[in-house]
């Protein structure tokens, strides 16, 4: 599985240092053998622009015609290499991803949840089992209102099923916006404030 890095700047300067990571699983366009897709949105897009996000982000790439809920361990393995060449903070790593992405972090996350600090799935959804395998993860899920593909009632289903075994999922709904929610999400301060908060 092919991937990206990103590195937050200043991390040169202080070689003792520890760095959150972000790892982000994009969405069913940016399937292919082209890493640089993976740059079309969310977290890579905006390290691409100059954003001073405070992370390592890595964004694997899909093969096309491959679901990420089958490609978990593939992504597992990607973050035990960055993990093991970079300067990564274990007990600071969010998963996160928009729409065939979204589902992919949500088993990501279920699949071992005790390497994560945070999920952050922006229009997914979730299964019964997955759900219980999530309830020391904390999570942060948006959805747009008006999305014709996933349904809200995706992630309302998601934060129900989590908080009702004791976990902590909130979600954060656009009454105005449709599938691609994304963009607004991913630029929100309030996002990442709350992503970097996290600690296992």
């Amino acid at each position: 599985m092919t991937y990206l890095v990103q590195f937050p700047k200043g991390y040169d300067e202080d070689t003792n240092r520890l760095w959150p990571m972000v790892v982000y699983l994009h969405g069913i366009g940016e399937s292919g053998d082209e890493v640089e897709k993976v740059l079309r949105f969310g977290p890579p897009r905006l390290m691409e622009e100059g954003s001073n996000l405070p992370c390592i982000i890595v964004s694997p790439q899909l093969p096309k015609g491959h679901l990420w809920i089958r490609e978990t361990s593939a992504v597992l393995g990607v973050m035990d290499e960055v993990i093991k060449s970079d300067r990564v903070d274990k007990l600071r790593v969010c998963a996160t991803g928009n729409s065939l992405g979204a589902f992919g972090a949500i088993a990501l996350a279920a699949q071992e949840p005790e390497r994560f600090a945070s999920l952050v799935p922006i229009c997914g959804g979730v299964d019964y089992l997955e759900s219980l395998r999530l309830r020391d993860v904390p999570i942060r899920a948006y959805h747009g209102e008006k999305d014709p593909i996933i349904p809200v009632e995706e992630s309302r289903r998601l934060v129900r099923l989590v908080n009702g075994i004791g976990g902590k999922a909130q979600l954060i709904t656009y009454p105005d916006l449709g599938h691609n929610c994304w963009d607004r999400a991913y630029n929100d301060p309030a996002l990442w404030d709350w992503i970097l908060a996290q600690k296992r």
